[in-house]
């Protein structure tokens, strides 16, 4: 498929959209202190810290000790979902911060998605509800993702809403990665899931994502000394465990959460061979 179609299907989906649809908007601050790191025991080539679990590798995104806050969006809309994030580093240093890496002075990461629901459309068409079983919906997709500095890259396929029993949502996606500075594209599959549970009084969430680049792509059409000669095969996921604290302290339930979220990552940033792997402690807040 070509970039040009795409871009009218994302297009007619955003002048399609409706106003009157629920909404959500997040904040999640997270910190990796690095207390367990040590300077003098670094892997010379990844940057990690050997035997460190709450330190990010100390390489081009900055040291081991990194803050980082996340905006997130949910929409719904009469013919889909709109999703948007935007993870920035170090938000809070100024322009004259002494940091390892200028990335730690508000460089950004994030994305664009927009979704078309078949269910929404079949529904709409055949005026009435419809039943898939096992499969809550399916709907064609399309993100835009922005790298600071990088650029912007696509993704294109489809995403399926399972109904799994005991969970409040599982979503799996299967998508074209569509990275310009790569001739060819790659095979990407991911999920994303929730589950909210209470133990005794007390209230928790557990969710997080998974995204898995299968193949890898071609041939970097125009390297320089530092790119990479051609895309390869990753994995990334986080999870996270979250603590309903502001119930504890009589704030609105589903609100305030406390928690961990644990980033596992092979051949990150696609560079072969390195990992990174990195314990945050994280606050979330529901607008």
């Amino acid at each position: 498929m070509t970039r040009k179609p795409l871009f009218l299907i994302t297009l007619l989906a955003i002048l399609l959209s409706s106003s009157n649809a629920s909404a959500g908007v997040w904040f999640e601050l997270l910190h990796a202190p690095c207390l367990t790191g040590n300077e003098n025991n670094i892997n010379p080539v990844s940057g990690r810290y050997r035997g460190a679990v709450d330190c990010f590798n100390k390489d081009f995104n900055g040291g081991g000790s990194r803050t980082t806050l996340s905006i997130k969006a949910f929409q719904a809309w009469e013919f889909g979902t709109m999703f948007l994030y935007y993870d920035i580093t170090g938000p809070f240093n100024s322009a004259l911060a002494n940091v390892a890496s200028p990335n730690e002075k508000g460089g950004f990461f994030g994305g664009i998605t927009v979704a078309l629901s078949g269910k929404f459309i079949g529904e709409k068409l055949l005026n009435r509800k419809l039943d898939w079983g096992p499969l809550s919906n399916v709907s064609l997709k399309y993100e835009a993702e922005h790298v600071s500095k990088f650029g912007m890259l696509n993704y294109y396929g489809l995403q399926w809403d399972l109904v799994v029993p005991g969970m409040d949502f599982v979503t799996v996606t299967t998508v074209i990665r569509d990275d310009y500075v790569f001739r060819g594209v790659d095979f990407q599959l991911g999920a994303a899931w929730q589950k909210t549970f209470a133990l005794g009084s007390q209230d928790f969430l557990f969710g997080g994502f998974f995204q898995a680049g299968l193949f890898g792509e071609g041939a970097h059409r125009n390297p320089g000394p530092f790119d990479l000669p051609r895309g390869n095969r990753f994995f990334l996921a986080q999870p996270q465990l979250l603590w309903d604290f502001g119930k504890l302290i009589t704030f609105t339930p589903a609100k305030l959460y406390a928690g961990f979220e644990y980033q596992v990552a092979f051949n990150r940033y696609l560079i072969p061979g390195k990992a990174e792997h990195v314990l945050q402690g994280m606050i979330r807040w529901n607008i």
